[in-house]
C-alpha cells in the first residue's frame, strides 16, 4: 500500500524575511557532540568532558553558540583555562580551528 501524501503549508513570508538582521539558527545534533565529548581531550589526552563549541570566529552571534558542527572536546580544565583568557590559551596550545 502506498502512503498518503502529506500536504504542507509553507509561509513564503516568514517574520524572519522581514527583519533587518534575523537571528541566526543553530544546527544542533545531540548524538554528535555526545561522540565529541566521548573523544580524549584536545589539549592533554585525558577525557574530555564536554564539547566546546568555537569562539571569536564568527561562528556564533550575540547571545549564541556556534554550530554543533564546530565543537572540539576539552577537559575541564582546558575548556575552563580557554575561557577565563582565549588569547592566552591559543598561544599556548594554538588556534581553536586547527586544534
Amino acid at each position: 500500500k502506498a502512503k498518503k501524501v502529506l500536504a504542507l503549508r509553507v509561509d513564503p513570508e516568514s517574520p524572519e524575511s522581514f527583519m533587518l538582521r534575523p537571528k541566526r539558527r543553530r544546527w544542533v545534533n545531540e548524538r554528535y557532540t555526545r561522540w565529541v565529548k566521548s573523544q580524549p581531550c584536545t589539549c592533554c589526552g585525558k577525557q574530555a568532558d564536554d564539547p566546546h563549541h568555537l569562539i571569536g570566529y564568527g561562528q556564533g552571534g550575540m547571545g549564541t553558540k556556534a554550530h554543533d558542527l564546530f565543537v572540539l572536546p576539552l577537559c575541564r580544565t582546558h575548556h575552563n583555562e580557554l575561557h577565563a583568557d582565549t588569547v592566552a590559551f591559543e598561544e599556548k596550545y594554538g588556534s581553536q580551528l586547527e586544534l
